[in-house]
């Protein structure tokens, strides 16, 4: 849980410090909606499912859940804010967030946060590379 508060941490300050080109209201409707896609995702595979589990144990901690409200829109929020807006120029950025968010996913691994009991790395690189295109299509539509 340290490596997870700590990043959160440094993300919190990422998220104030940097050049905003997003809309305030854009980035309380993308943490409210990531925040609450995380959570039910994590839930069903991690505590349905039983694929995996956080901060160190099966149970549903109230760290860990804290720390599932803050991660997933800290690192949404910058890819947002600085995407380019042409596609053909989204393509690498996209493709470098899903190969970041896969190396993230295994230090969180390697640092006992995160304990795969059935899920495999390659699964999320799969998810990260779904996910950013229908995060970027959510963003185009709640900005409209």
């Amino acid at each position: 849980m340290i490596y997870a508060s700590i990043v959160v941490a440094i993300l919190l300050l990422i998220n104030w410090f940097m050049p905003k080109h997003m809309k305030p209201r854009d980035m309380v409707i993308i943490w409210i909606s990531l925040s609450w896609l995380e959570i039910v995702v994590d839930f069903y595979l991690g505590y349905v499912m039983e694929l995996y589990y956080f901060g160190g144990t099966e149970q549903l901690s109230t760290a860990a859940f804290t720390v599932k409200l803050f991660m997933s829109p800290l690192f949404t929020i910058p890819f947002l804010n600085f995407m380019p807006k042409k596609f053909p120029r989204f393509v690498p950025y996209w493709l470098a967030w899903a190969a970041f968010s896969t190396f993230f996913e295994w230090t969180t691994v390697h640092f006992d946060y995160l304990t795969y009991t059935g899920w495999k790395s390659w699964y999320s690189a799969i998810f990260y590379i779904f996910i950013f295109p229908l995060v970027r299509w959510f963003y185009y539509y709640i900005r409209h």
